[in-house]
């Protein structure tokens, strides 16, 4: 329960501990309870402990009817809600009916599914509880969201016969029980939705804390590689995706994003419509060899404009000759080709000036001071 909601759930639920519900884990071997409400419990006769990790199945007994029992396995299979009326019983072995709604929780990050909740109302005037009045008022309103997927509570009418005016009672009591318990079953699901929905956007933002820390590098190469006054970006081979791990205020100004706009993320993001993809594949190659190269390649800045990049990729090895970074240094040029040759000294001497300059930071530092380490 706390993995997919998080802690303070248990607290949520502890709110309406007085109405009768379970929540159970499906992907466990019997789909046993994995929550059980204090009134639950009370109109069991069971104890918590008796009650966890137990499949709903040993409230059924000899009279209670299959066909309902087919209908919520059926249910649990199609991950649909349902409800039912079903005969239990009690710890003493007491027989009692209830109506039973029962729906599916959904994951708000990926639409997983999480658990089944399922509500209870007895339809015996000995087993009711307080609160009636009040739980019917906070029925009022939309359908509960179910991360992903909605469900929109639907109660079938009983129609008893016409000259029967018990049974028009029985009727009327009937649908009343029915709607208290599909609004228990909507509370339970509002908390557990609102807590999965919380936590994971909690989870997000931590994550993406922890990946900036990881992209980041260590303060004293970062402050080594302030001092290189070029265009160009660091990215690391060890993670998916060969993320940026700094950027220089030149490339920034180049480019025109933000610096948290860039690290974490793949050199991709410069490409678009118009890029050569036999430069993409050179620049692949390269890399894959673990080789410099040279390419003129067309990228884009954040506002969308078009510029050539005369772009040179090159491995940057620790003391013991092992990659850790490749650089990339990057010069404007309005020229789609270089006719002249005495244009290309300068960008050439310039570019590897400053591959050299990022290798001299990175070994004058140890090998285990080049990242932050989250431990």
């Amino acid at each position: 329960m706390s993995r997919s909601y998080g802690v303070p759930v248990l607290e949520s639920l502890r709110k309406l501990r007085r109405h009768s519900f379970i929540v159970t884990d499906p992907y466990l071997p019997g789909h046993p309870i994995v929550y059980a409400s204090e009134g639950f419990l009370h109109m069991t006769g069971y104890l918590v402990e008796e009650v966890m990790g137990r499949s709903p199945r040993f409230l059924q007994g000899p009279d209670t009817d299959r066909r309902s029992v087919l209908q919520l396995r059926d249910a649990v299979r199609e991950e649909k809600p349902c409800h039912v009326i079903l005969l239990n019983y009690t710890k003493q072995g007491w027989p009692y009916r209830i109506i039973l709604h029962m729906a599916p929780i959904f994951s708000h990050k990926n639409g997983r599914l999480l658990h089944f909740v399922g509500a209870q109302k007895p339809l015996s005037d000995c087993f009711s509880m307080r609160c009636e009045a009040s739980l019917l008022e906070l029925c009022k309103g939309p359908s509960v969201l179910l991360g992903t997927k909605s469900w929109v509570d639907s109660i079938d009418s009983c129609h008893p016969p016409s000259d029967d005016r018990s049974s028009y009672r029985f009727s009327g009591q009937r649908k009343k029980k029915m709607k208290i318990a599909s609004t228990i079953l909507q509370l339970v699901i509002h908390e557990l939705v609102t807590s999965n929905k919380l936590m994971s956007n909690g989870a997000l933002c931590c994550r993406c804390l922890s990946e900036k820390a990881e992209f980041s590098l260590c303060s004293s190469l970062t402050l080594a590689l302030n001092r290189i006054q070029q265009s160009f970006v660091i990215t690391d081979p060890k993670l998916p995706g060969m993320p940026v791990a700094y950027a220089s205020d030149m490339f920034l100004q180049l480019s025109g994003y933000q610096r948290q706009e860039v690290i974490g993320r793949s050199c991709k993001f410069l490409q678009g419509q118009s890029t050569d993809a036999c430069a993409v594949e050179q620049i692949r190659d390269a890399i894959r060899e673990e080789m410099a190269c040279t390419v003129r390649i067309l990228n884009y800045k954040k506002d969308g404009s078009l510029f050539w990049n005369l772009l040179h990729v090159a491995p940057v090895r620790d003391h013991t000759a092992k990659v850790v970074y490749y650089v990339g240094v990057q010069l404007l040029s309005g020229y789609p080709l270089l006719e002249d040759a005495s244009r290309n000294v300068t960008p050439a001497i310039s570019q590897l000036g400053a591959v050299g300059a990022v290798k001299v930071a990175v070994r004058s530092l140890q090998s285990n001071g080049l990242r932050r380490r989250s431990g």
